[in-house]
């Protein structure tokens, strides 16, 4: 039987995935044989019609895991299945998630299980996190954004619920913990979660600004604009990979807005109106002087003159359109979630390197490999022999009708 984990979180963005990636990473650098599964799931791509977390075709694609991605994604929260559920139209996923969770299984010696938000989420499906946890028998890695009291809150509110449903609890890897109140943040709070939850600390890991910047083709895909110049290369240029750090609304002169971007610190993306030639002309000024810090420009309104238009397309600047105003557009951007994509190989070097770096690898490997022992009540242990049973009898009706 494999050695299992689950990845929780105590709120939305605490960095479940990027704690995941590392933990994969490192475990396969050891020579073990890796599953990942994310059994519910929000956010989803379609793949050859078939819903699939996000996550996991992030993470299968990285690492190249081994299994199908319907069983490493057996449940999707799709628009409307709340309320179908709750009416009573839908059934529990809970048969679903155990029969991929035990494909996964068989051909692993650790499987990372990854849950979605808090502990409490699902539990509208009767599969809250933590019931998840524990359907699994899968001792529980809580992460949280580091902070002092309210990640002591947040970690206690997690842990009770946790705990209630009869789960182990390994320890906690406090994230995004700011460079500058790093030692004063991890001091207090080894102190703090200690006394309030009597919980281990695998390790403390710091906030990089770069990971929570968005890349230019994320902005494109997700702001779903229209693309006018992808660059003389043909498909994407590098420069759709690269981070935007800041935007520019590009309202001053344009001698301004080449000195800002000449002077800026991290990469820029210049937000204008179409119908100001003169800003196009500074950037393509800035272009041509190769100004590193330029990643691109972002227009709002109508196409510009075609006069201009030859002249950019004879550049690989990448230039994009949108139906918004330059004021929405930055706050759009400003406020848009970042998911690290595959094409992300910045990010993830990063995202591993930290964790190699801050996490106390061994200490961890210990709690996975030698986890408390769970023990499973009588209608547990009745519940699993009845899902192998049912497997089995499934698995023989299938051969007998394939041989007919």
């Amino acid at each position: 039987m494999a050695k299992r984990i689950f990845i929780a979180a105590t709120g939305r963005d605490a960095g479940k995935t990027s704690i995941s990636l590392g933990l994969i990473k490192s475990l396969l650098d050891k020579g073990h044989r890796v599953g990942y599964i994310k059994p519910i799931a929000q956010r989803y791509i379609k793949v050859e019609d078939y819903a699939v977390a996000e996550d996991v075709l992030l993470i299968k694609g990285i690492f190249n895991l081994k299994g199908n991605l319907t069983d490493m994604s057996p449940y999707i929260v799709e628009k409307g299945f709340t309320s179908k559920y709750i009416k009573g139209n839908l059934r529990s996923p809970k048969n679903k998630i155990l029969k991929a969770y035990r494909k996964i299984e068989k051909e692993s010696d650790v499987v990372v299980i990854e849950g979605t938000g808090h502990a409490g989420v699902g539990s509208v499906f009767s599969l809250s996190n933590a019931t998840v946890a524990r359907l699994l028998n899968a001792p529980v890695l809580i992460i949280s954004e580091g902070g002092i009291g309210s990640t002591i809150d947040r970690i206690t509110l997690n842990h009770s619920l946790f705990t209630s449903n009869d789960c182990t609890i390994l320890g906690v890897i406090v994230n995004k913990v700011k460079k500058e109140k790093y030692d004063e943040i991890s001091n207090l709070l080894k102190k703090g979660i200690k006394q309030q939850n009597d919980l281990e600390i695998f390790g403390f890991v710091p906030y990089k600004s770069i990971l929570s910047v968005p890349t230019l083709s994320r902005v494109r895909e997700v702001l779903n604009l229209e693309v006018l110049n992808e660059g003389n290369k043909g498909g994407l240029t590098s420069g759709w990979n690269e981070q935007i750090e800041e935007v520019i609304i590009a309202t001053m002169e344009p001698h301004v807005v080449m000195e800002t971007v000449s002077n800026a610190q991290g990469k820029v993306l210049i937000t204008t109106s179409s119908d100001r030639s003169d800003i196009l002309l500074a950037a393509l000024a800035l272009y041509h002087s190769k100004v590193p810090n330029l990643v691109g420009v972002l227009l709002s309104g109508g196409i510009p003159p075609k006069s201009i238009m030859d002249v950019l397309k004879k550049t690989d600047l990448p230039i994009m359109l949108a139906e918004q105003n330059v004021y929405s557009i930055a706050s759009l951007i400003h406020n848009l979630r970042v998911k690290i994509t595959q094409e992300d190989e910045t990010k993830i070097n990063i995202l591993t390197d930290l964790f190699s770096r801050y996490i106390d690898r061994e200490f961890l490997y210990d709690a996975i490999f030698e986890p408390p022992e769970i023990k499973l009540t009588w209608k547990e242990r009745f519940r699993d022999w009845l899902s192998e049973i049912g497997g089995l009898i499934l698995y023989i009706i299938r051969s007998i009708f394939h041989k007919t």
